[in-house]
């Protein structure tokens, strides 16, 4: 089985892109809490559920938010 390196800071960042300026609303929405979300959005890394749900939610794939690209990401890169 292959091991996936996670970088927290490029999951960090994709979740404040699909975050935005509305946490409570994500939170509500995902049925997280809102400490949880600021948790995601300053690095702590979900779990794969709450991943799936989030990707699910937003569109994007999750991996996406785990760093890799993808065709639909490439334009809404938020790299760091």
């Amino acid at each position: 089985m292959d091991t996936i390196n996670i970088d927290p800071r490029i999951l960090s960042d994709r979740i404040r892109f699909v975050v935005r300026d509305e946490p409570k609303a994500f939170a509500y929405d995902l049925g997280l809490s809102l400490s949880a979300v600021y948790n995601y959005m300053n690095g702590r890394i979900p779990t794969t559920d709450v991943l799936f749900r989030i990707a699910k939610y937003t569109g994007y794939p999750m991996e996406w938010f785990l760093g890799e690209e993808t065709p639909d990401a490439e334009s809404t890169s938020v790299a760091a």
